[in-house]
């Protein structure tokens, strides 16, 4: 049981240390993007904040500020009728809403905003071939549609995240509690189911989150 209390803190700990320099990124892409914002470089600064955007973490002050700095800028540009920006701008909105998705979406009402104003803006541009004749409203609506489909996780892939989580905590449950001697060593039986149960956990988990 030591051992495995030494396994788990370690554990913690990384994790720990995981969060801490997510966080920490999070806030200096705030800062850099802020600064270049204020230097007039409208590139560089989209680029930082929608990375400290994606840089997500439940408790974090730093992607939402990322997101609401996006949106001023987005807004700013309209208003300055600089089209262009502002269309790249409430792309990367949109891209960071999307990019934090899993169950649910922590940027759901910014994700609806973005969707809009992009339709809108789409549909002031030049028509494509296909669209010729269609007046601008219809094909904000359009857009719009295109925008919006799609938005949840596949349900499928949600089932294979929750099978390799439930597959990887009740593996380490085990092995906190019964794969251990009174020595603290691993038991035989452990060595060869432990690890390649852990591992299979963590690889279902992964691949349903990146596929989700």
């Amino acid at each position: 049981m030591k051992r495995a209390s030494v396994w788990l803190a370690a554990a913690l700990a990384l994790l720990g240390l995981a969060c801490a320099r997510v966080l920490l990124l999070s806030r200096e892409e705030l800062r850099l993007g802020r600064s270049a914002l204020l230097r007039n470089d409208a590139q560089g600064g989209v680029r930082h904040l929608r990375r400290s955007a994606h840089l997500y973490l439940p408790w974090s002050p730093y992607p939402r500020a990322a997101l609401a700095e996006l949106e001023g800028w987005a807004r700013g540009c309209e208003v300055r009728g600089q089209d262009d920006r502002a269309l790249v701008a409430w792309r990367a909105v949109r891209a960071s809403a999307r990019g934090v998705r899993w169950l649910w979406s922590p940027y759901q009402p910014a994700l609806e905003r973005a969707d809009r104003r992009i339709a809108y803006w789409m549909a002031q541009g030049p028509a494509a071939p296909d669209d010729q004749g269609v007046p601008p409203a219809r094909r904000e609506e359009l857009y719009l549609a295109q925008l919006t489909e799609d938005r949840r996780p596949e349900p499928v892939w949600v089932l294979v995240q929750g099978l390799g989580l439930l597959l990887w905590v009740g593996t380490a449950v085990w092995a906190s509690r019964g794969a251990f001697t009174d020595e603290g060593r691993l038991t035989p039986e452990a060595r060869r189911y432990a690890g390649g149960a852990l591992a299979l956990g963590l690889g279902l988990f992964v691949l349903g989150l990146v596929r989700a």
